[in-house]
């Protein structure tokens, strides 16, 4: 056996254990509140991928994670730790908001046209918010984890606050006006949460990995994330390669933030990204999928399957959502332990049977 196939093996074995362990602790907390685990697991499988309609409202809740889990994964594989999807989500989603909301004459714009000028702002907000910390890191090398946290706070307050102060809508909570009926995206079935969104999230998934594996950009981001200086050095103007990373993370992240806006909410809401938030679940499914845009669109899929059927179980049952986070929350802590390395693994051939066995190395 080669090594590739041992590296392999502990691969899926370091995925498996986290995932066991996860699973184990959440229902500990089951037996704790009184709930019986297995019950509860099985509704919430059965909620998310029991039905055809559990599977529209999984696409759903997945849509939006598969966006800013690409986002996520397409920077850290250039060693860009950007953090910051959730406020460029939240930028995105308040320009789009006043676009397609008619705010400052643009209901003035073609009706055919509203759709894709929404998502164009949307995703052009995002692209801008992300390029100051790009800035910040690749000219003055400041810690781009704490710049992109931080912009996370500021672009959660600012819309907060142009929401109270300007963009009041009609009703009692602090929201912008509802968008125009021409710009809203349409549901793929009226009676479920997917919209035409969806096909948005899947062509993105399309082309990031079309650029991660088959382009020179995709080659260098590659270079890049593995040895900045030695890059830099050999003239991929790394610096400049950041900035193009940080801006298609930031596009990405802002149409996650628009489709939200034109499909489901129908306006921007200061709270529509909460517990723990739409950018922070796509930061566990990179993490998750070692930043691959495949098991990006997988685990994206899982983890909105596990959200409706949690709600699911939650209007059966009484079961706090909050399990779902204990969930995810162990899931990354116990994924970011290293359980078993390759060089410990072997294979020895007796006869015609393979049998592997642990290293004495």
């Amino acid at each position: 056996m080669q090594y590739s196939t041992r590296e392999k093996i502990a691969n899926i074995t370091n995925k498996i254990i986290p995932l066991l362990c996860a699973f184990a602790v959440g229902a500990v907390f089951c037996l704790i509140i009184g709930y019986n685990p297995f019950e509860i697991y099985g509704l919430i499988i059965k909620g998310g991928f029991g039905s055809f309609g559990g599977w529209m409202y999984t696409l759903g809740f997945a849509c939006p994670i598969i966006m800013t889990g690409m986002a996520t994964a397409f920077s850290f594989k250039a060693g860009v730790w950007n953090i910051g999807v959730e406020g460029q989500l939240y930028i995105g989603a308040y320009a789009t908001a006043l676009i397609a909301g008619g705010y400052y004459g643009m209901d003035k714009i073609p009706p055919a046209l509203q759709i894709p000028v929404a998502l164009l702002g949307g995703a052009l907000a995002g692209m801008l918010y992300a390029l100051i910390p790009a800035i910040l890191k690749a000219y003055i090398n400041i810690d781009v984890v704490v710049t992109t946290i931080m912009f996370n706070y500021i672009a959660i307050a600012l819309t907060r606050f142009m929401c109270k102060a300007f963009h009041q809508g009609s009703e009692t909570y602090d929201s912008t006006e509802a968008i125009m009926e021409t710009a809203v995206i349409p549901k793929i079935m009226t009676r479920y949460r997917c919209t035409y969104a969806i096909f948005i999230a899947l062509a993105i998934v399309v082309i990031v990995t079309f650029i991660i594996y088959k382009t020179r950009l995709g080659y260098e981001i590659s270079a890049i994330g593995r040895q900045f200086e030695f890059s830099e050095a050999v003239g991929m103007r790394a610096k400049k390669k950041i900035m193009i990373v940080f801006a298609i993370s930031g596009i990405i992240a802002g149409l996650a933030g628009a489709t939200e806006v034109m499909g489901v909410n129908k306006n921007f809401m200061p709270n529509f990204s909460q517990n723990p938030g739409l950018g922070w679940e796509g930061y566990f499914v990179a993490v998750l999928s070692d930043n691959n845009p495949i098991a990006v669109l997988i685990v994206a899929i899982i983890f909105g399957g596990f959200r409706y059927g949690s709600i699911s179980a939650q209007s059966k049952v009484g079961m706090p959502l909050d399990l779902l986070n204990i969930l995810k929350s162990t899931l990354i802590l116990f994924y970011a332990i290293r359980y078993i390395s390759a060089n410990n693994i072997k294979f020895k051939k007796k006869g015609t049977n393979w049998m592997k066995e642990k290293s004495n190395a």
